[in-house]
């Protein structure tokens, strides 16, 4: 009987798009090079790891010195990479809640950054736990975090669903035996939930 809803945040309870930094000063005809070269999950996931954006800051700039001004940007504005919430997920979110079903948030997301986007959006407080990388110091899909989840909050994985919008977070999450539902839409993941005896 499932009882734990689990939630990702990035793309799923809201809007994020690194690109919508970028494009306000990197030439258009250059933005795909730049985020496909420069800006990758290598960048992203040391912030999500733990590391300071100061830190963050020299090392990119120690590997990318010509695209110092970009860096340097994207540091400074970093939360214009936040968007609006997701509307029908939060719906969702606040549906199950109603019907008595405990919710949790897993993200990887920054240490420094989460206590200001958490004021921004109520509805983070509305969770019954939440745990991210950026506390922790290790990312999805590692294994750990998810262990980490659970044992904190004393979850039963066959009783737990983890919605994330990468397959790979959810491969590590069902060798644990926790259920998976991978985000495309909040309409397409309240029926998917339906189909599993939730809601």
């Amino acid at each position: 009987m499932i009882k734990n809803i689990i939630f990702d945040f990035g793309k799923v309870l809201i809007d994020w798009n690194p690109s919508w930094i970028f494009s306000k000063i990197v030439p258009a005809e250059n933005l795909d090079h730049f985020m496909q070269t420069v800006w990758h999950d290598e960048w992203n996931s040391s912030l999500d790891s733990g590391i300071t954006f100061v830190d963050n800051e020299r090392n990119m700039l120690e590997q990318y010195p010509q695209y110092s001004e970009y860096i340097t940007y994207f540091h400074q504005h970093w939360y214009e990479s936040v968007g609006e919430e997701n509307k029908g997920s939060v719906l969702l979110l606040n549906d199950l809640q109603q019907a008595g079903y405990a919710t949790y948030g897993l993200s990887n997301w920054s240490a420094e950054t989460f206590p200001s986007t958490r004021k921004a959006y109520p509805f983070f407080n509305t969770l019954n736990g939440i745990v991210l990388s950026g506390e922790e110091k290790v990312c999805k899909p590692d294994l750990l975090i998810y262990r980490i989840l659970l044992n904190r909050y004393q979850l039963r994985p066959e009783e737990s669903v983890f919605i994330d919008d990468r397959q790979e977070n959810l491969d590590t999450a069902q060798q644990l035996g926790i259920d998976t539902l991978l985000f495309q839409t909040a309409e397409q993941v309240r029926q998917s939930l339906k189909q599993k005896g939730v809601l």
